[in-house]
């Protein structure tokens, strides 16, 4: 479902760039059997097809098992005054709808944005999803009208994740609007050396960690973007790490159920996280983009590796206009709008 563009009063001239479907829209590229976005087309290297939208759904509900059924971590004290919400790179639109299904926000209006519309068209009253690209410079939204703005897992979809935390600051109320990313660290890491560079799993994400950069979308973002949220000038910024087991190493059962299920969705998803990379960045042929993607799926079922993959919650408010004041901190000029 999309929604019509907002015809209250933003920040630029020019037309919004939030549109609604149309013929174009819809008419999906394909790599290799697997369908892409067209909107904005090469902005974003996975698919979105029922394939895609099924892996979404089952990353979405394995990292909020990581995250012990947290929706979000910013400390919003009031939730019944939060009236607008924006949930960037929506996807599926899985975590807009679950906040409006339990009532996190009874009074809010929660928009998803993402690049194709994928979403579902039944949905609760108080949820919109939009077509729209987050690393434009404007939003053409309300300045200063969001409660939150929250994302999860865009590494790999933008070109300068700190443009987009700069961009968003804008949009959220002053003083009390949070904003909140929810990352995934590629790099597969361990605590007892059983990683060896020999282990095809770790060898891929190195590949796709140099094509992400290749291409200039970078994937190994995570780990930056605390520092990025506190240059960009907002406060009481915090990060919240925590780990999935990559196979069912652990000996908890609760991380061995999750470990399991991550690395059974790795397995299944390595095409859709490849294709582009490998065969338009990396210019690999097909034959051999699939007989290394075999060899990681086997890599994966190595239960001697004892590997994990780092998830990193950071959120951060924007500050009053006394608390920039007492701290000396202006935001940055708005670009020059562009004449007619």
């Amino acid at each position: 479902m999309a929604a019509d563009s907002h015809s209250s009063e933003s920040d630029g001239d020019h037309e919004a760039d939030t549109i609604s479907l149309t013929a174009s829209v819809l008419d999906y590229p394909t790599l290799f059997n697997r369908r892409y976005h067209r909107y904005k087309e090469g902005s974003y290297p996975f698919p979105n097809d029922e394939q895609e939208q099924h892996r979404m759904n089952n990353q979405y509900a394995i990292i909020k098992a990581a995250q012990s059924g947290r929706l979000f971590f910013s400390p919003i004290e009031d939730a019944h005054v939060v009236t607008n919400v924006l949930d960037v790179g929506t996807g599926t639109g899985a975590w807009a709808i679950e906040l409006a299904d339990h009532d996190i926000f009874p009074n809010a209006k929660i928009t998803g944005i993402d690049l194709s519309p994928i979403q579902p068209e039944e949905v609760p009253e108080n949820v919109f999803f939009e077509v729209q690209d987050c690393s434009d410079p404007s939003w053409e939204r309300p300045l200063a009208s969001f409660d939150l703005i929250y994302t999860r897992c865009l590494l790999g979809a933008l070109q300068d994740y700190a443009k987009y935390l700069i961009t968003a600051r804008k949009y959220l109320k002053p003083g009390q609007g949070w904003i909140e990313c929810c990352e995934l660290m590629p790099e597969p890491l361990c605590d007892d050396n059983t990683i060896t560079p020999q282990w095809t799993f770790a060898i891929w994400e190195k590949w796709m960690d140099h094509g992400s950069k290749q291409a200039g979308r970078p994937m190994r973002v995570a780990h930056n973007i605390k520092q990025w949220m506190i240059d960009a000038g907002y406060v009481d910024v915090h990060e919240v790490v925590g780990k999935i087991p990559i196979g069912s190493w652990p000996a908890n059962k609760t991380l061995k159920e999750i470990g399991k299920a991550w690395a059974d969705l790795i397995s299944d998803s390595l095409a859709s996280a490849s294709y582009k990379t490998m065969s338009e960045v990396l210019n690999w042929e097909r034959n051999n983009i699939e007989l290394f993607l075999a060899d990681t799926r086997h890599s994966l079922k190595n239960r001697k590796v004892h590997a994990y993959h780092k998830i990193i919650s950071v959120y951060g408010r924007r500050p009053s206009p006394e608390e920039e004041k007492n701290r000396g901190w202006m935001a940055p000029p708005p670009p020059p709008r562009s004449g007619r």
